[in-house]
């Protein structure tokens, strides 16, 4: 039973963190196109290449837990300093 437990619990991980990268791709695609950040900002911020990004970007690689919440911090950033 402990075994289907973590498989569960695995998959839910796994759902919530594609989740979260679909929400980061909707608010990149946004920012992007709205000219309030370059990739290669982003891709300085996250110590990651441009081309890291656009392979996220594409779904040829996906970043991991850490890089999302980094993600998360710069875009809340990005918005705070464009509100004001």
């Amino acid at each position: 039973m402990r075994f289907l437990e973590e498989i569960k619990m695995g998959f839910e991980e796994v759902c919530k963190v594609e989740k979260e990268l679909g929400e980061w791709y909707e608010l990149h695609q946004f920012h992007l196109y709205s000219g309030s950040y370059e990739t290669e900002e982003l891709a300085k911020f996250l110590k990651v290449s441009p081309r890291t990004i656009q392979r996220w970007l594409k779904e040829k690689t996906k970043p991991n837990k850490e890089k999302l919440a980094k993600i998360k911090r710069y875009l809340a950033e990005e918005g705070s300093k464009n509100s004001l």
